[in-house]
């Protein structure tokens, strides 16, 4: 009778987890890696570390704010980004979009992005 008990608890054990790897690979859809330049406008707690970019080359006036999250270990010790002397400098930066899909309570499908600098050059 244990024995029983036992192999089914490892048997639905087995499945819950599958599941659930199975779930955790199809909340990311899509990676996109972008290498692009732009002026350093600081660095907050909160929202990150944030970059001014020409969203298109030929128009000026297209310049965007981009806020990075994340950071990787790599491009955090090339340059110190948390310095004030940093602003206003520009920088090629190598980033990642990803992009999840995460279902809320109502099913409805919400997508979310994450901005990653991968690597970072002073220009």
């Amino acid at each position: 009778m244990n024995t029983k008990k036992i192999t089914v608890f490892v048997l639905l054990v087995m499945v819950l987890s599958a599941n659930a790897f199975s779930i955790s690979n199809e909340n990311i859809q899509e990676k996109l890696k972008i290498v692009t330049t732009g002026v350093f406008d600081g660095y907050d707690p909160d929202d990150g570390y944030a970059f001014l970019i020409n969203e298109d080359s030929d128009d000026e006036d297209s310049e965007e704010t981009v806020y990075f999250a994340d950071i990787s270990e790599a491009a955090l010790k090339s340059i110190n980004l948390k310095s004030k002397d940093m602003v206003g400098k520009r920088f090629e930066i190598t980033y990642e979009i990803t992009e999840f899909e995460e279902v809320d309570e109502n099913g409805y499908t919400e997508v979310y992005e994450t901005y990653k600098i991968v690597q970072v050059k002073k220009v």
